[in-house]
């Protein structure tokens, strides 16, 4: 097995609020969901997506069953990425990337070279959903990013299988220029140390919610929230 190396892992590892090491459960569970992902795929270790990078943002949307909502949309996917980049976050937008139509590579090592962006959404600190039409390749990465804090918006009603997924925040909008006013709050901090993105219990809800920092997301954006 290759030695692992991967330069941001002790510093993922000491991100504390208060006494908490917030994001130490993260890392112990994607551990665990990459061997079960390697086992799955019937390929060698990804070691380095046992852990992640801060400060990174995998911005996921429908890509394959709607031509004409993705030339649409990409100029609005743009405006959220300049949200984001201004708020000092590495963006990295599927739309700029993946080609859904592309074959199967007949040989493989890792299912990154699978190119499902599996690795790219693990390696974030932080998941972004445009969830405005079904999509199985946004399903699929939905469940992947299980530990991960996860943001979705849409201004149609989303399926409650969504909605009920633990660390989630679903934002419901009418127009465009209010949720990139939200997703401006939401992105803005003044360190990832400080206020790291993490998901935990709150009081005021059934499922783990996503926090920043100390605040819980799925409170402060409560009238935002689809149901």
């Amino acid at each position: 097995m290759k030695k692992y190396y991967f330069p941001k892992l002790l510093d993922v590892l000491n991100v504390k609020i208060g006494t908490k090491r917030v994001w130490e459960e993260r890392v112990q569970n994607q551990t665990m969901l990459i061997h079960l992902l390697e086992n799955a795929f019937g390929t060698d270790v990804n070691l380095k997506a046992f852990s992640f990078y801060p400060q990174k943002v995998y911005f996921g949307m429908p890509l394959s069953f709607y031509p004409e909502y993705v030339k649409e949309s990409q100029p609005f996917w743009e405006k959220i990425i300049q949200v984001f980049t201004k708020n000092r976050w590495n963006v990295y937008a599927a739309f700029e990337h993946i080609d859904p139509q592309a074959k199967l590579p007949e040989k493989f090592s890792s299912f990154k070279e699978l190119d499902f962006d599996h690795t790219e959404v693990l390696l974030s600190e932080l998941v972004l959903m445009d969830l405005n039409h079904p999509s199985h390749g946004v399903g699929q990465e939905i469940q992947i990013s299980l530990f991960e804090p996860l943001i979705g918006f849409s201004k149609n009603r989303v399926p409650r299988m969504v909605v009920g997924r633990p660390g989630s925040l679903i934002l419901k909008y009418a127009k465009d220029e209010e949720l990139l006013k939200l997703l401006d709050e939401i992105s803005k901090r003044k360190s990832y140390r400080k206020e790291p993105f993490y998901i935990k219990k709150c009081s005021h809800h059934p499922l783990k919610s996503i926090f920043k920092g100390k605040t819980c997301l799925n409170c402060k954006y409560k009238d935002y929230l689809q149901t």
